[in-house]
């Protein structure tokens, strides 16, 4: 088990951000466990238990670490990768401008924010199939508000 995973992309974040992902980190964390064991731990039905353990797996938060074969059924033993998870401090990257050139622009839009951030550009299709989905949403909730969003490409 390594000391710190650290997690380098939006996926990944995504994926250990969920609280019952963590919950199950925390119960695999003393000793490696199969899914059935975790479900008779947390009274979870089986299948949601090793629908959570194939995303982590998949993102590399745990690995098999053991499998036992009983009778014609192959007991696989989960653990965590690492001991702690990081983000990579670039994915957690923005900042407001609030400095605005023209005058009038800046007084008609009075309350509005630009925000920045970087993305991995293999990662900004996502980005912007979720982020028009929460600004649909986030519009019929409050129909007097008004968002712009402007996607520039960014030379590094």
């Amino acid at each position: 088990m390594q000391d710190i995973l650290l997690i380098d992309n939006l996926a990944q974040l995504k994926c250990i951000s969920d609280p019952f992902r963590i919950k199950l980190l925390e119960c695999l964390y003393t000793t490696p466990k199969t899914g059935q064991q975790l479900a008779d731990e947390l009274e979870i039905p089986r299948a949601k238990i090793h629908y959570h353990l194939r995303e982590m797996e998949k993102y590399g938060f745990i690995e098999i670490v053991k499998t036992e074969q009983k009778i014609s059924i192959i007991q696989k033993f989960y653990a965590p990768t690492a001991e702690e998870f990081i983000p990579a401090p670039y994915l957690l990257q923005f900042h407001t401008d609030s400095q605005t050139t023209d005058k009038s622009e800046k007084t008609s839009k009075s309350s509005a924010k630009e925000l920045k951030l970087q993305i991995d550009k293999n990662e900004l299709p996502q980005f912007k199939k979720e982020l028009k989905k929460y600004l649909k949403k986030a519009s019929s909730k409050s129909a007097d508000s008004h968002y712009e969003v402007h996607i520039e490409p960014v030379d590094k």
